[in-house]
């Protein structure tokens, strides 16, 4: 069991050094000028600021929600999934908060195509959940398993893509009123 354990936390490490690498070629794709950090003005700094403020709060009280049900022994998913829960409730609160208040976006950011990947990373990690799901291995011994933090990713990269599609109708919707405006 312990041999087992060492390949899963291998296969964890392996998985997270791909993840890092395909990010950095996405954002290179993602930023018009291909350098791989995203370029921010003053205005989007401050409020980024906050946005990880809040972010961090959502965790913690995501933690403290998830040591409660340990205490009461209320497992709802394996230990994997339920501590990917807590980061994933603090980048969803930080992105939001962050898109809202037009701080998501960076300078040199291809908003397009940055909403293009969201989606696609999203619907890309439904797969294995609907793999598991068909599988019968998506719930195990009466517990959401690892696949349940792919769930969690297409949730959030979905959600993202969703929230950012929302943000650029508006803003279009209000420019185009304030061109309408301008011309009379």
């Amino acid at each position: 069991m312990e041999s087992l354990n060492i390949f899963k936390a291998s296969g964890v490490v392996c998985g997270v050094i791909v993840g890092l690498i395909i990010c950095v070629v996405l954002f290179k794709f993602m930023n018009r000028d291909k350098k791989i950090f995203t370029k921010y003005d003053e205005r989007q700094t401050v409020a980024r600021g906050k946005a990880y403020m809040y972010g961090f709060w959502a965790t913690m009280i995501a933690v403290l929600i998830i040591i409660v049900l340990d205490t009461a022994n209320i497992t709802v998913a394996n230990r994997f999934t339920t501590d990917f829960f807590a980061v994933f409730v603090g980048i969803i609160v930080q992105v939001t908060y962050s898109i809202w208040n037009d701080a998501y976006y960076g300078i040199n950011t291809n908003k397009k195509r940055f909403i293009i990947v969201s989606i696609a990373a999203g619907l890309f990690n439904l797969l294995p959940v609907i793999g598991s799901i068909r599988g019968g291995n998506f719930i195990e011994n009466g517990v959401v398993s690892d696949f349940g933090t792919n769930l969690l990713v297409c949730l959030l990269l979905i959600v993202i893509g969703v929230e950012l599609f929302i943000k650029d109708r508006i803003d279009s919707s209000k420019v185009s009123v304030e061109e309408s405006e301008d011309d009379e």
